[in-house]
């Protein structure tokens, strides 16, 4: 034999050895990397799942809100309707009621706009009032946002397609005004409406609460037994509150109505929000029309004047 074969075949066995050990560390390698890919696999489709079971639980929640809220609301309809026809309800009341559907627990109140503030026509004083009665907003801070609002909707639209202001179609305009954030929107939707036959005042014995306040030194505990007189007298007879403000009072009786149904469910608020005209017959023979209808949302403070029911009670009681 070569003298040098032995020497080359224990050196070619090492080689292989060597290779055999890279090919098992590569190998090793992918499958560590295949594993840890399987786990984020594993991982993503398991919080996929999760997320799809929390949003399958919302979608069910908000079918369960608006099926029991607009039942809710189409029952405070009828009885406001039986009230009208034996002459025990004036057009200036707001309108409570409970009911139960189900297992749900539903409060409905049902508000004249008389009682709200108009954003199309209410005055630039009346404004100025709403956005005062902003928690953490100055006198200053709120003539300046009403003066936009008046500049706004005063403004002519010559190009629709670059239009800077004009009517407020929907609640949702005022978003587009100078000066309005997210916080002061949802501080005043409870308070403001937009219609094309509304109303420059407003009438304070159909008003909530929120507009109560704004209507001068009227605190919450006044407005709340204001709501509650509402309740056992006749609005004709009721007295305005000591300090409010009846330069925009303006009383008269409204055909729209703000539907709002409150739904309990697994501990939560929702509001089911409806804008109804008593005055015009439905698509669905009813003798009544809703002409707006707003999505489901989760009320973050029970308002107490929302939540009253005909029995002087809170709904969840």
């Amino acid at each position: 034999l070569w003298p040098g074969a032995a020497n080359m075949s224990g050196s070619s066995h090492l080689r292989c050895a060597r290779v055999r050990g890279s090919e098992a560390g590569v190998a090793l390698a992918i499958l560590v990397w295949f594993l840890a890919a399987m786990s984020l696999l594993v991982a993503g489709i398991v919080m996929q799942a999760r997320v799809d079971t929390k949003l399958s639980g919302l979608h069910q929640a908000k079918a369960q809100v608006e099926s029991a809220g607009d039942g809710a609301i189409q029952l405070a309809l009828a009885e406001l309707l039986e009230l009208e026809l034996d002459g025990e309800f004036s057009g200036r009341s707001a309108h409570y009621g409970a009911h139960t559907l189900g297992k749900l627990q539903v409060a409905v109140m049902l508000t004249p706009l008389s009682g709200l503030i108009d954003l199309n026509t209410a005055p630039e004083g009346l404004l100025s009032a709403l956005f005062a009665s902003i928690d953490g907003l100055d006198e200053s801070a709120a003539y300046e946002l009403s003066a936009s609002v008046v500049k706004w909707r005063s403004a002519a639209l010559e190009d629709a397609g670059d239009s800077t202001g004009g009517r407020f179609e929907v609640l949702e305009d005022l978003l587009m005004v100078e000066g309005v954030d997210r916080h002061i929107f949802e501080a005043v939707q409870d308070s403001a409406y937009v219609d094309r036959q509304g109303s420059s005042g407003v009438d304070w014995a159909s008003a909530p609460v929120s507009v109560l306040r704004a209507l001068g030194e009227v605190g919450e505990e006044a407005a709340m037994e204001l709501i509650e007189a509402r309740l056992t007298e006749k609005v004709d007879y009721l007295e305005p509150p000591a300090g409010m403000d009846l330069s925009y009072q303006q009383a008269v009786e409204s055909s729209s109505y703000r539907a709002d149904a409150l739904v309990i469910l697994d501990k939560t608020v929702y509001l089911r929000r409806r804008w109804v005209d008593r005055a015009r017959v439905g698509a669905d023979g009813l003798p009544w029309l809703f002409f707006r209808t707003e999505a489901v949302r989760v009320v973050p403070r029970m308002d107490g004047a929302m939540l009253i029911t005909r029995e002087g009670g809170y709904a969840g009681d």
